[in-house]
Order: C-alpha cells, then structure tokens, then sequence
C-alpha cells in the first residue's frame, strides 16, 4: 500500500515510520525536512516537504496513495493551530476525495473527545461519549478538525479512523512507583495500532469515522481502550501498570 505520512517528522511520526517502513510503500512529509539518520535508515521511501495549511501541496503529496495518516500538530500559537489542526483535517479530506483515497488515520490528543467535563469527574470513558473538548485551543482546533472528517465521511465513501493520544513513554521509563496520567502508551505501541488500521478492511469498521483512545491497560480504567482492541487488534505489549505499584 502507498501511504502518506503528514507531520512525519514530529515526536510520533518516526515510530510511525519505523512501524510501517517493512509493509508498505511510504511518503514520508513534513514543513520541516527529515533528520539524515531517518533519510538514511528509510532510503527506499519518499521524502517531501509538505505544509499542511497548503491544500496545493497536499493534493499533490496525495498523488498516487492509498491512504493518508495525518500526524501534524501545533499547540500553542493561536493563529497556526487553527490552520494546522482545523484547516489542515480540511486538506487532508478534499485531497482525499480529489485523489479517491477512502482511508484516512487521524490524530490527536484523548481531550478532543474527553476534555475536563468529563476527565475531571468521570471514570470508564470511553471515546464514544459527546464530544466535551473544554475551552482550549489546542483541544477545540482538533475538536473541529474531527467534525471536518465526519462531515466527508456522510457525503462521500471514505473511512476515518481518529486516535486519540495522551501522554507517551520509552518501554525504559516503565519503572515501578513511577505514576503519572492514567492514560499512558509506549511509543512502539502507539506506533503499532497505524499498522493496524492500514491492515483493517474499511467494511470491519462500525462506521465511516471511528474514534479510538490509544492508551494501554492501566489500573484505573478511568478512560477505555476496548475499542480499539476489539476493532482493531489493537494488543499493547509493554505493561504500564508498573507506573502505579509499590516498589519492592
């Protein structure tokens, strides 16, 4: 399969890379060119340089695929989160439907769904619950860029698949006593569920936009990745359970 990489260059998009480098045929882009090492280990892949807030360049990095995962982000700046997180889902969709590419992988954080009217006072969510984002800029851009993707799923035959993130560790950082946020993910694992959803026949899917959280089994359970795994697959091999036991 030919697939676009978007905002390949980011803290995600190399072990993405690296996940789907020995399965498929990949266009490796980013506004900001790939460091030489990735260049190097991945030569027999395509590199462009691409900004997502230009809907030309990304109909032309769209030529020739057969899906899209699109991994671009900004954060903080009001005006380029907007463009990237919002405008950028906008690009992505009307390339996909210019160029008849029916498989979309979106990304984003787990509070584009599950923002703090939810994560403040509930347990077991799941990403299916209403959308809730709050009032940040980073949340409400991805929040809207989520809707742009359904919006193309009801009028044309393409299939999102949106994953939800929150915070990543190295399989080395799984110490016991470590604590943190009780939605947690190794790299390779997260890397691992865009393998699965290129691998997934779009029939399987319950619909034509899909919402996962991506995060491992934690003892909590306060957020929910049955979804994924029983659409997907998805099987998380390191144990981040660790984080929350006694040391010994």
């Amino acid at each position: 399969m030919n697939v676009l990489l978007i905002g390949a260059n980011g803290y995600l998009g190399p072990h993405v890379v690296k996940a789907l480098a020995p399965h498929h045929h990949l266009r490796i882009t980013d506004i900001k060119a790939a460091p030489p090492e990735i260049k190097r280990d991945f030569a027999g892949h395509e590199f462009m340089d691409v900004d997502v807030t230009s809907e030309g360049q990304v109909m032309e990095a769209a030529k020739g695929m057969d899906a899209i995962i699109n991994l671009s982000v900004v954060r903080r700046d009001p005006v380029l989160s907007f463009r990237v997180n919002t405008l950028g889902c906008y690009n992505v969709m009307r390339a996909a439907v210019k160029r008849r590419i029916r498989r979309i992988i979106n990304t984003g954080p787990h509070f584009t769904v599950a923002g703090p009217g939810y994560e403040r006072f509930d347990h077991a969510i799941s990403p299916d619950v209403p959308p809730h984002p709050g009032t940040g800029l980073y949340p409400l851009t991805k929040s809207l860029g989520q809707e742009i993707c359904r919006s193309f799923t009801l009028s044309h035959d393409i299939y999102v698949q949106d994953y939800l993130f929150y915070s990543f560790r190295d399989a080395a950082q799984l110490r016991s006593g470590g604590g943190g946020v009780p939605f947690v993910v190794s790299w390779t694992d997260a890397a691992d569920v865009f393998r699965l959803g290129l691998q997934i026949a779009p029939a399987r899917l319950p619909s034509r936009c899909e919402v996962f959280f991506i995060c491992a089994d934690s003892p909590q359970e306060k957020f929910l990745n049955d979804k994924a795994k029983q659409v997907l697959g998805f099987a998380p091999k390191d144990d981040v359970s660790l984080l929350w036991r006694k040391k010994r």
